[in-house]
């Protein structure tokens, strides 16, 4: 793939390691002689930069993030370790103090480092020594440090700022900004960065067209592995430093092609693979050489395509290969012609790029950009003017804002330009991408020619045979088992790639690591019997039988009126006496499977108001993410008079966006995607299919979704967050069973232990949600049609209000019952305010104790025009429900007025303005399958 070559000019990549090291990793520890110990590292590993160019990107890429900010003489020194605080740069939340900073040495600590770094790169290779060295600081030295706890600094090391007066961003933040300005600056004939943006294109068209789980889950995959290689381009010629969003650091896709590349494969252990899950979004954000922004677009296009194809033609190798032994070339041909049609030029590419906008720049476009974020912008300028601040050239770095929504406009409108129209395909199509061929063999051709036919001779080619006898996909199914294609099912390319793609790969394909399990990816059989699986463990492990092979015979012997063992090996007729011996024994003990264990859920998420949040809608404002102590002094007339001037004007306002806070949104992103929604998932016993940022979607057992979502949905205002193991370690006869890693919000250093990671999420705040869509669906119902009900209701959550939730039942026989409520959302009555979701979860624990009847679901809505005149008055409605509920009952009254304020406040708590009758009959449905798992 020649699109792909890494850069082979040494001095690109030694001078940018000397750009990232213009600060020193301990900066924060001791401003004095920082510059000093920064220097001394360069000598070490034997860089240098250009001088002017590197002040120039420093400067760029201080003023970019920190505005401006008192100097040691105006009272802005902030002596880190005595005051040791990090500001949260998005959610509007408290300090964390990382201290205490005690007994560390700076010489010592650079020595450790110095070590640190000639052991770990002794063995980095020559032909990519410099590429893997820069990397190596990018990427490992952070990890390297907080594991062999140099210093005594442990996970400190993540947390650093580079800026102690404004602690919202790391030293290593800065550094990446700093060199990718740098390089930007070297490359570009006009000594300029750009701010570019690359979309992929189609994701759900290309991702929801599935049939089976598995084909949503490797479709997903494989759109995350080839934005990966989109952005392996930008490494490969720039740098991971050039990267903004999303946070290249972490990404199992990106880091094992860093160590493979570059000898990185003893420190795994950096980044997560237990998701094995999407987590790489369709659209990236980078800085690129201005200049250079249409051969960059160019090789990252071409790289994609390339790797596309590679794969497209392992599968249909692989298809040929096992399938088609014998088969001429002749009958082959159309098979190839098709295959090769529709795999080429699926994927569009969008992209769009603006010059980092200086004063000049800025006047040339101010018709096309919005004046309220200009005159924001021009104020704060015209302010530091009139003061007389200093470092006000290079005025590209005052209108970041102004650039970022530039682009953004920019990809937008080029999204709306014509597009080659793909020509409509003939023929039967396909049973996933209707509007594509289904792949064949050149049975129409020989008809149409009057050719016999090679494959079965005496009769003529068949051009239009049914599904069950088209000899193409008859040798398709022969050769893999009976659930992987279906009698009626032929496929195109597309269905082809994502149904075997797992199989095709090699061990040197970036997805290998991620499909070796593949086989084992549940159905929405297994998904759906997973609490009575659970409960039947003991008499599966004495039968010797799999959750998989349990799940496939309950679904055929649903599938089929009459139960029959035919045209099976030997080996699948004992698996199916062996389910029948499993079902009598489970009937024996009054736990046959039930219409319970036929739903499953889909739960998808999606961050509200995303491209407002990266356009600076969050909840910071500068008095958030300065240090508290740079506060009291402004506040106190302990700062100069012409800093103090200047901010009290401003200390109230957002905090400006910037390419640090857009790396901390995406770090937080990352963060939540890859450690957070992956460990609550597993714990609530669910399958992730993708966690891209803020995307998620996975599939849970119906009694335990809901809490899944509802703990993701909480998680994602999380500020300041712990990944370790657990705290309590299960064990059972003297071995560990549960010692599940988990993530957890923290607010003080002691929460933490010295092997934890410190992440970060985006933090609480008004405009800072996500909203969710929850499906409870049979598990024969169409995945396809189940995936677009579960994004409508994604949408109906947000439409009234966001940070909200759209539960919906759906019966095999078609009705549905929809509830719609904020996670926030709370009643109020005359003591008190109750939680919707809780007293949801409330009612399913009543009916599943039994201390709700069944039949009381339907009641309220027989008493539908009592309740809707007391619509406006909780506590009157409560009373009206307890006198239903206590009719003959005399005991425990306490329990059913708190049962009857229950009900009042989830018929209130439907964001629809409607009684919401449908959700008593969802909470009943659901506490029967929380009774039958013992749920209490």
């Amino acid at each position: 793939m020649t699109a792909c070559k890494i850069r082979k000019d040494e001095n690109y990549w030694r001078e940018k390691l000397a750009a990232f090291l213009h600060d020193p990793p301990d900066k924060a520890l001791s401003i004095w002689g920082h510059v000093k110990r920064a220097e001394k590292l360069r000598e070490k590993i034997y860089v240098s930069a250009d001088e002017n160019l590197l002040s120039r990107a420093d400067q760029v890429a201080s003023g970019l993030d920190r505005t401006f900010l008192p100097e040691r003489e105006s009272g802005g020194e902030i002596k880190f370790p005595e005051y040791p605080v990090i500001t949260h740069p998005t959610g509007k939340t408290s300090p964390f103090n990382l201290g205490p900073f005690s007994n560390f040495n700076l010489q010592n600590i650079l020595s450790q480092i110095e070590i640190l770094i000639a052991q770990d790169s002794n063995n980095f290779p020559k032909h990519y020594y410099s590429f893997a060295l820069f990397h190596y600081f990018r990427h490992v030295l952070p990890w390297r440090l907080a594991q062999t706890n140099v210093g005594n600094l442990a996970w400190h090391w993540w947390g650093l700022p580079a800026d102690t007066r404004l602690p919202d961003h790391s030293i290593w933040q800065h550094c990446a900004l700093t060199s990718a300005l740098y390089s930007c600056y070297r490359e570009s004939p006009d000594t300029q960065a750009s701010l570019m943006v690359f979309s992929l294109t189609p994701v759900q068209d290309f991702i929801a067209r599935s049939r089976k789980l598995r084909d949503y889950w490797t479709a997903s995959l494989i759109l995350s592995w080839l934005a990966s290689e989109g952005l392996w381009v930008v490494i490969s010629r720039y740098g991971s430093d050039h990267i903004i969003y999303p946070a290249p650091i972490g990404q199992a896709l990106i880091e094992a092609k860093l160590d493979k590349t570059c000898g990185f494969s003893h420190w795994t252990a950096r980044y997560h693979l237990e998701a094995r899950a999407a987590t790489l979004p369709n659209k990236f954000l980078f800085l690129s050489p201005a200049g250079q922004e249409k051969e960059i677009a160019e090789l990252i296009e071409k790289h994609i395509e390339e790797s596309w194809k590679e794969l497209a033609k392992k599968v249909k190798d692989l298809v040929k290969k096992e399938c088609f032994s014998g088969v001429s070339e002749a009958c082959l041909k159309s098979f190839d012609y098709i295959f090769d049609r529709q795999a080429t030029n699926f994927w569009e590419f969008h992209w769009t790029a603006v010059s980092l906008l200086d004063e000049h720049l800025l006047n040339q476009n101010r018709p096309f950009l919005p004046k309220n974020i200009v005159q924001k912008l021009e104020t704060y300028l015209e302010e530091a003017r009139q003061i007389n601040f200093p470092y006000l050239s290079f005025t590209e770095k005052f209108f970041y804002p102004a650039s970022y929504d530039f682009a953004g406009r920019g990809l937008a409108a080029e999204k709306l330009s014509p597009r080659e129209i793909r020509p409509e395909e003939p023929g039967i199509k396909c049973h996933l991408h209707t509007d594509f061929e289904a792949l064949r063999f050149s049975c129409l051709e020989c008809k149409n020619d009057g050719k016999s036919c090679e494959l079965n001779s005496g009769r003529g080619p068949d051009s239009n045979p049914r599904p069950s006898r088209d000899p193409c996909w008859q040798k398709i199914r022969k050769e893999f088992s009976k659930s992987e294609f279906k009698e009626t099912e032929r496929l195109s390319a597309l269905g082809l790639i994502k149904r075997l793609a797992s199989r095709a790969v090699d061990k040197n394909h970036p997805l290998y690591s991620f499909f070796q399990r593949a086989e084992s990816f549940p159905s929405t059989t297994e998904i759906a019997l997973k609490d009575w699986l659970e409960r039947a463990e003991k008499d599966i492990a004495e039968l010797g039988l799999s959750h998989k092979d349990i799940a496939e015979i309950l679904h055929q012997k649903e599938t089929n009126n009459k139960y029959e063992i035919k045209d099976i090996s030997k080996q699948e007729q004992e698996i199916h006496k062996k389910v029948l011996k499993l079902l009598k024994r489970r009937k024996e003990k009054n736990d046959e499977p039930t219409t319970y264990d036929r739903y499953y859920a889909i739960l998808v998420m999606d961050g509200d108001r995303m491209g407002r949040l990266l356009s600076g809608g969050f909840a910071a404002r500068w008095r958030d993410v300065l240090h508290p102590e740079i506060i009291r002094r402004l506040e106190n007339g302990e700062i100069g008079s012409n800093f103090k001037t200047f901010w009290l004007d401003f200390l109230n306002c957002k905090r400006l966006i910037s390419p640090a806070v857009h790396a901390a949104i995406s770090k937080a992103l990352s963060d939540f995607a890859l450690y957070t929604v992956p460990s609550i998932v597993a714990r609530y016993r669910g399958r992730l299919i993708y966690a891209g940022g803020d995307d998620v979607c996975a599939v849970f057992p119906i009694s335990s979704a809901l809490k899944a979502a509802r703990e993701i949905a909480h998680a994602y205002n999380w500020a300041f967050v712990r990944y370790g193991q657990r705290r309590t370690v299960v064990k059972r006869d003297g071995k560990i069973v549960d010692n599940e890693f988990l993530t957890g919000e923290v607010s003080k250093a002691e929460d933490l232990l010295s092997q934890d990671l410190l992440l970060l999420h985006l933090g609480p705040g008004e405009e800072i949600s996500i909203s969710g869509g929850l499906l409870f669906i049979h598990h024969k119902w169409p995945l396809r049609a189940a995936l677009e009900r579960a994004h409508s209701l994604l949408e109906i959550a947000k439409d009234p209000g966001r940070r909200a939730l759209a539960l919906e039942l759906q019966r095999r026989a078609g009705e549905q019952r929809t509830f719609v409520a904020g996670f926030k959302e709370k009643i109020s009555f005359n003591e008190n305010e109750v939680s919707v979701w809780d007293a949801f979860e409330a009612l399913n624990k009543a009916f599943a104790s039994r201390k709700l009847s069944s039949s009381f679901a339907y009641r309220p809505k027989e008493l539908a025009e009592g309740l809707e005149v007391l619509s406006d008055n909780p506590d009157e409605m409560a009373r009206f429900i307890l006198a239903q509920i206590k009719t003959g009952k005399k005991e425990n009254s306490s329990l059913y007025e708190e049962i009857s304020s229950w009900v009042a406040t989830v018929l209130l708590g439907d964001r629809r303005g409607t009684l919401a009758f449908e959700a008593l009959e969802i909470a009943r449905f659901l506490g029967e399958a929380w009774r039958r798992h013992g749920f209490n």
